[in-house]
């Protein structure tokens, strides 16, 4: 699966609105260390943006549309963004516990490095998207599409996949401790270089479908 970069021009500027309100367009900015924390406002458009040590924790963005942009060591931690549309876009090395995309929609999106414990994706689609090295503790994909995305070597200790669609998703070195609704995986392909993995992972599927796994001699 390819999945296309943002696309930034060679030179962005640096300006930043006193005052971001609804419908407000970002385009082609170098956002380094900007304070955005708790931000409210709907249909923002964040276009051929560069956000680097920049703060969004707290905001509170519905459908935002986030397009062709580079996250890097970024603080997104207990953000709503209900509804919103991210498109070529590349998150690396931040922090994003207690994210909410509820109803997101997620395309060539790549996510890296990132700590997304009790992140809640309930309802997103997820097309052409890849999380690697990512810790994903608690998270809760209850209900969302996950056709076609890619989880390299993530941590989904407790996470909750109950009612998603999984055909042809991609789960490779994870682990897997306490994951939820694993039945709900249909379609899906797990791989794991570690038999400790792979049995993990197969004694979480038992424990979802309801099947006890016994010795013989305990059953005479």
């Amino acid at each position: 699966m390819k999945i296309a970069a943002p696309r930034l021009r060679a030179q962005l500027e640096s300006t930043v609105p006193d005052e971001i309100e609804d419908e407000e367009r970002l385009l082609d900015l170098e956002l380094d260390d900007v304070d955005l924390s708790d931000l409210e406002a709907e249909h923002v458009e964040i276009g051929g943006c560069r956000l680097t040590r920049s703060k969004l924790a707290g905001s509170d963005l519905e459908k935002l549309i986030l397009v062709d942009t580079e996250l890097t060591q970024c603080d997104l931690a207990n953000s709503r963004w209900a509804d919103a549309a991210l498109t070529r876009v590349t998150i690396a090395g931040s922090r994003m516990i207690g994210f909410a995309g509820p109803g997101a929609v997620l395309q060539h999106v790549t996510i890296r490095d990132t700590v997304l414990d009790f992140a809640s994706f309930r309802f997103a689609k997820l097309a052409k998207v890849e999380l690697s090295d990512c810790r994903l503790q608690n998270a809760d994909f209850v209900s969302a599409d996950l056709t076609g995305a890619v989880f390299r070597r993530c941590d989904l200790s407790g996470v909750e996949f109950s009612q998603v669609k999984a055909a042809k998703a991609v789960f490779v070195d994870c682990s897997w401790d306490g994951a939820k609704g694993l039945a709900s995986l249909t379609g899906a392909t797990v791989a794991a270089s570690s038999p400790i993995d792979t049995l993990a992972f197969t004694s979480a599927v038992t424990v979802a479908t309801g099947i006890t796994l016994a010795h013989p001699d305990d059953l005479e």
